[in-house]
């Protein structure tokens, strides 16, 4: 029987119309956004510079580092806003300038001048120095500029949350109905442990988790095979491309795949078979994601003439390779020695090694079999997404660990899946009782 090669081909030709759709949408829509009236954008942004001012640049909630918001990149977003008609929209857009003098401590302060400066008239002050953030498309500004013509940064921020509460809310009732109850419970429990609910404070945070409940919300309306499912990746990673400036990526693929696969029909799908799923659909993810990435590099060059693609690549190295934080060069032996030193400082080294050694004890005694293990393979690889991109991002990861931690509700999400789908206590406690009693026997 020859092997029906129709349904590949069909893909593929899917699969490009996806991309080329998603991004020629998604940049008909930012231009359409620049092309908006600045007037009402800025005076919006005089109340959203007072808040950044009065909050600080880094506010932190309870004073915990893993709760500090980021409002520097924030005022960034709204410095693109308010000069989108400096020039035409599609050099505006390509070009994503903003202000800044030569000390970043004075971000909203700097925009504050500059908006005053936009509504006298007057000549900018020569303290202002423009720079272009253009290795980004800067998608965000989709919603960010409209919603400015009609309130300010507060208000964006009340919307972020009624719209990620939705999706939420939507996402936890799709897990409920096609993957049962534990698993809604699951994904709750995993966004909670992040502190979802700090998220649409920001718009730099908010993106990646609205894109990622938006996958989830789609792969959960319907039943998609693979081949559905790794055209959804695509646009996915196409849109995380455009409107994120690299947060959290990593969620907008791991999530809607942990959904996909905890799916009840996918569940009794042979576990190679969901392997081969899981790299395919990270595959068309990357190349979404990559290749929507590398069209800015390209046309933000041609348009403005600045090494678009240089800059980038040259940030690349930066994110991925040995760089310096608070005096330690991060390479992986001083980054291991930084994690040990600090833990042993504190008493924590051998007690987490024993937890740890625990841990691994437990999950073998639990172990329901090889059969399910095997079955729970494909949510363990979705669970190491997230590490690995941490890893693979190590300089980025270190130096905002603040923020890029929360990429790891996947890991948690589709760790607690994976762990029910391989373990039971029942198993356990049937292993620890045979022997206990193999002991007396003995005795």
């Amino acid at each position: 029987m020859r092997p029906d090669t129709t349904k590949p081909a069909r893909f593929f030709l899917r699969a490009a119309r996806a991309f080329a759709l998603s991004v020629a949408a998604l940049f008909l829509l930012l231009l359409a956004a620049y092309a908006l009236p600045g007037g009402a954008v800025r005076r919006n942004l005089a109340a959203s510079a007072a808040t950044i001012q009065r909050e600080g640049l880094y506010p932190e909630f309870f004073g915990f580092k893993l709760f500090q918001m980021d409002n520097y990149t924030d005022t960034i977003m709204l410095f693109e806003a308010a000069t989108a008609d400096e020039t035409d929209p599609l050099t505006a857009m390509m070009t994503n300038t903003a202000y800044n003098v030569d000390n970043f401590e004075t971000l909203a302060d700097d925009l504050q001048t500059y908006l005053e400066a936009r509504a006298t008239g007057e000549p900018l002050p020569d303290s202002l120095e423009p720079f272009s953030y253009a290795r980004y498309w800067h998608g965000y500004l989709i919603w960010l500029r409209p919603l400015l013509c009609l309130m300010p940064y507060a208000g964006v921020r009340v919307v972020q949350y009624l719209a990620l509460a939705a999706l939420f809310a939507l996402v936890l009732a799709g897990l409920w109905r096609r993957a049962g109850p534990r698993v809604a419970v699951w994904f709750a429990v995993s966004q909670l442990a992040v502190a979802v609910f700090f998220v649409p404070h920001q718009v730099q945070f908010f993106t990646c988790f609205f894109i990622a409940y938006a996958g989830c919300a789609w792969v959960l309306a319907r039943e998609r095979d693979v081949w559905s499912l790794s055209v959804g990746l695509i646009v996915l990673g196409v849109a995380t491309a455009f409107c994120d400036l690299l947060v959290t990526p990593i969620l907008t693929l791991g999530l809607p795949m942990a959904c996909w696969l905890l799916c009840v029909a996918q569940r009794l799908v042979a576990s190679p078979r969901q392997c081969a799923a899981v790299v395919a659909g990270s595959l068309c993810w990357g190349v979404g994601y990559g290749g929507c990435w590398a069209l800015k590099w390209a046309l933000a060059g041609l348009v403005t003439g600045q090494d678009i693609i240089g800059d980038a690549l040259h940030q690349i190295g930066v994110r991925t390779t040995a760089d310096t934080w608070h005096g330690i060069e991060l390479t992986w032996g001083n980054i291991f020695q930084f994690v040990y030193d600090t833990l042993a400082g504190r008493g924590l080294f051998w007690p987490l090694v024993a937890a740890c050694v625990l841990a691994v004890a437990l999950f073998a005694v639990c172990v329901r079999g090889k059969d399910a293990l095997a079955r729970a393979l494909p949510l363990g690889l979705t669970a190491l997404m997230a590490p690995a991109w941490l890893c693979l991002l190590r300089t980025h990861s270190i130096q905002h660990g603040w923020f890029t931690w929360r990429a790891l509700a996947v890991a948690l999400f589709a760790g607690l899946a994976f762990l029910s789908c391989a373990c039971s206590w029942k198993a356990g406690a049937g292993r620890i009782r045979k022997l206990i009693m193999k002991n007396e026997k003995l005795r």
